[in-house]
């Protein structure tokens, strides 16, 4: 059989959604498809054909096609940004990582003193959400072992954070390793300084698809990891640990799991997809316990860390020797994902919580009073009312999601106190025999905290923890109440965003957490504007539109597009849609004629979205209209061979994709047109194929010129003009910037972490030049525009600072820094006469630190 190469490699981070569903008749479809765009075309055919089957009226049946189509397109986006020449999706951590070292080589600086641009970038947010309590997703949380105030919490795409106030407040410590997701916390009991973390997306899957033992099972998304690192001082320094045993850099897996022996804090042992390792020297040097199987789980036994827990998809394995070897298999029936729980308050006492992707329900909840040796089945979906991985409050129970929210604790105090999380949090006070939803599903119910459950945990004075798609939740009275506490954990995903209107307003579409608004330009707090997976925000506000007023706000979400509509929010999706994240555009003559770009067709619309005509062409990747006549460019996949397009006057589309080296298979992700000269536009491309990165045409798309120079190979994924008509564009690992007369790009991310720019805008602010991103995974960034000239003296103080770092100066440049973060930390000083490193300055250990002396930036082309 034939494995699917862009289901082997789907893309990241991350960015793992919510599980998809594969039933025997799509994977039969799927056979023998070898593209990523021939996977995604039967796809969606598969569902289109389901749907229309359906009456349009008839919406129970209609709404969980709809829901998997929503999971499928939001990984259809991110992973076109991935391909290469071939069209197979490649994994997104080597692939930024290769382009993070291309950097290094390409602008070290030695004879380009013109390429690093010093200007720090500053976070906007947004750091808290207050109301609608979703920001970001969390998978794990770990407390210090001593000092109950200290909190970590790993996040699947923006990397480890750390609460020194008992989650009052977050604050990142590892923007800059080389992968930002955390699948594992572990923490030194007898020296709390020593931290580690097992890197990668522990809810990503790897399973089995079209007979590939140990590839990615089709529709999730891969998060790999890049293995352990370990800090000395408390998250401050980073530095990588030698590689598990047969892992290469070209090995993809996922972290699963890392814990920590509290007698031996030398051995730590690491659950992943590819089976489980060991160390007995602190992650030195690693050895193997277990081949082979996806280990989802391993738990010390409390008390006894001689006897270790490891399960598997549905296997439960016991270990006597410490965790060395183990013994025989228990296996759990139907069962595709389990969670494990143990607790001091029993220590013989396991549970286990199973459910099957392939029924999409519950399985059981299995406990052992003797460490292991037995299971019973207390509590299973086909015996009893309720199954633990759905929702029953308010609307009609939606289907679980077994292999994407599936935790378990046991209270520390009281073996009988169980708590799990599927879409939302059960929890049983009778020992799991019978249980009660503590939390609903809809953001209109009293109970709501937000769904999709990754990680429950009970901190050792008892309190509640919960990690999901919305952040960190606590509840002090046993899962009655809880409360959001998640200031400061800046880990949103933005789709796009736009940037503030007349009135100070900023918007941005998010994967898992809507629209957000914020309303306060001197705040980083954010409140719920709508749920769902919002994408594209646009506003007829002055910059965009001539007659603009600001009056209106439209969006797209989910399948939908919606209006403010001052009172309410009115639909105004194109009639029997079932497409998703439509891209927005509005004409600049008239704020009532808009656009929605699909894959089937760029909709108008002349009268506020009222009614929608489809003009034809495709639009599915991005829209651009100019400001100066109106012309209309769109790009998308929806006609074979052709992806960009202009629309003529009379009402017809002209294709304009450019010539090799650009190819088709190649996602155009960005469309940037003079505000005076609608025939100079600019593309920018993503996948991974060099040299093809971004293209310039003077004449509306007749002819195009290769201008990615020495942009490194990685996907780009937006681009902005400044008022000098400079260029910045946002890839998947920061941003760089090209002069209006320049042959080259310059770095322009300094202190950016590397994720993907999904938006720019280079903005003129009472007269002074600013930028400002979206990105997906660290949440919406600003700083100043391009500098042409260096300052003339430069003093650094001895502020703290880890991740890249560019300091520049004309004549003289003194610093007394201090340059840590270990891994990750690439600090360039150049000046024009001399460096003077002062007392308190340091470059710690795995730090990256270089001087030249040489010209400023800007001072050549």
């Amino acid at each position: 059989m034939r494995i699917l190469p862009f289901i082997i490699f789907f893309y990241f981070s991350s960015y793992c959604s919510a599980q998809v569903t594969v039933s025997s008749e799509l994977k039969q479809k799927l056979e023998g498809k070898s593209t990523f765009n021939d996977c995604k075309q039967t796809i969606l055919q598969h569902y289109n054909e389901a749907l229309a089957k359906l009456s349009t009226k008839d919406s129970i049946e209609r709404k969980p096609i709809i829901r998997q189509l929503k999971k499928w397109n939001r990984q259809f986006w991110i992973s076109e940004y991935y391909t290469d020449n071939q069209g197979i999706v490649q994994d997104r951590n080597r692939v930024n990582l290769d382009g993070l070292k291309e950097v290094e080589r390409n602008f070290r600086g030695e004879d380009n003193g013109n390429r690093d641009q010093a200007n720090p970038w500053y976070s906007m947010g947004p750091e808290n959400v207050s109301t609608g309590k979703g920001i970001g997703r969390i998978d794990k949380i770990a407390f210090h072992p001593s000092d109950p105030n200290i909190i970590f919490a790993g996040s699947p795409h923006g990397g480890l954070f750390k609460s020194i106030n008992n989650g009052a407040n977050w604050f990142p410590i590892s923007s800059y390793l080389s992968s930002l997701g955390i699948s594992g916390i572990a923490i030194d009991p007898t020296n709390p300084n020593i931290i580690y973390v097992l890197t990668g997306d522990c809810n990503g899957h790897n399973g089995e698809f079209a007979g590939g033992a140990g590839q990615a099972t089709v529709g999730q998304e891969i998060s790999a990891s890049k293995g352990v690192f370990k800090s000395f001082d408390g998250g401050n320094n980073w530095i990588q640990l030698p590689p598990f045993p047969g892992i290469t850099s070209n090995t993809i897996y996922q972290g699963r799991e890392l814990i920590i022996n509290p007698s031996n804090p030398s051995i730590l042992i690491a659950a992943t997809s590819l089976g489980l390792f060991i160390s007995d020297n602190g992650g030195e040097s690693w050895s193997v316990s277990i081949t082979g199987p996806n280990i989802r789980d391993v738990k010390f036994k409390p008390n006894d860390p001689e006897i270790v827990y490891a399960v598997g998809d549905n296997t439960f394995r016991k270990s006597t020797d410490g965790g060395v070897s183990f013994g025989g298999i228990i296996s759990i029936t139907g069962a595709t994902r389990i969670s494990m729980a143990v607790t001091p308050a029993n220590p013989n006492k396991i549970a286990l919580l199973s459910g099957s992707s392939t029924s999409n329900s519950l399985v059981g909840v299995w406990i052992s009073s003797d460490s292991g040796d037995n299971f019973i089945n207390i509590y299973s979906a086909t015996a009893e009312p309720f199954d633990l991985f759905k929702n029953y409050i308010d609307q009609n129970a939606l289907d679980g999601q077994i292999d994407f929210n599936n935790t378990i604790a046991i209270s520390p105090f009281n073996e009988n106190l169980i708590a799990t999380g599927g879409l939302c949090i059960w929890a049983s006070t009778d020992g799991g025999v019978s249980w009660d939803q503590k939390t609903a599903y809809w953001p209109s119910d009293v109970d709501y905290i937000h769904p999709d459950q990754h990680i429950v945990t009970f901190k050792s004075n008892g309190d509640l923890y919960v990690g999901n798609d919305g952040g960190i939740f606590r509840s002090i009275d046993e899962a009655e109440n809880f409360d959001f506490i998640s200031n400061g954990l800046s880990i949103s995903q933005f789709y796009r965003f736009e940037l503030t209107n007349d009135e100070g307003n900023t918007w941005g579409g998010t994967q898992d957490n809507g629209i957000l608004q914020r309303e306060n330009p001197n705040s980083n707090v954010f409140e719920a504007y709508a749920t769902g997976d919002g994408y594209d925000v646009m506003t007829d506000h002055p910059g965009r539109t001539n007659n603009g007023d600001s009056d209106d706000v439209y969006f797209s979400i989910n399948d939908k597009i919606k209006k403010d509509c001052i009172s309410t929010i009115c639909d105004i999706s194109v009639p029997n849609n079932t497409q998703f994240f439509a891209n927005l555009a509005m004409d600049s003559n008239d704020e009532d004629r808009i656009y929605a770009g699909y894959q089937n067709g760029v909709y108008i619309s002349y009268n506020a979205g009222d009614t929608w005509t489809n003009t034809g062409g495709s639009g599915n990747w991005c829209i651009e209209v100019a400001r100066s006549n109106g012309k209309v460019f769109a790009a998308g996949d929806g006609i074979a061979n052709q992806r960009l397009f202009r629309l003529e006057p009379n009402g017809a589309w002209q294709n304009i994709t450019p010539p090799a080296p650009y190819d088709s298979s190649l996602k155009i992700t960005d469309i940037t047109v003079h505000e005076a000269n609608p025939d100079d536009l600019i593309i920018t491309c993503g996948g991974i194929t060099a040299n093809s990165k971004v293209f310039y045409s003077g004449n509306a798309g007749a002819n195009w010129n290769n201008i990615t120079y020495n942009l490194p190979n990685v996907p780009v994924f937006s681009i902005d003009r400044d008022h000098v008509n400079g260029l910045y564009v946002g890839t998947s690992i920061g941003i760089f910037y090209k002069r209006p007369t320049a042959n080259h790009w310059e770095h322009f991310s300094n202190g950016l972490p590397p994720v993907p720019v999904t938006q720019i805008y280079a903005e003129l602010i009472n007269n002074e030049p600013k930028v400002y991103c979206s990105t997906f995974g660290r949440g919406l960034f600003f700083t100043d525009g391009y500098r042409y000239n260096c300052e003339y003296d430069v003093n650094l103080d001895n502020a703290y600072h880890s991740g890249p770092f560019i300091g520049q100066a004309e004549h003289n440049l003194t610093s007394m820094k201090n340059n840590g973060g270990g891994e990750g930390t690439n600090v360039k000083y150049t000046a024009g006469n001399r460096i003077v490193l002062k007392d308190g300055f340091r470059a710690n250990a795995h730090t990256k630190f270089r001087t030249y002396i040489q010209p400023c930036n800007g001072n050549t082309d």
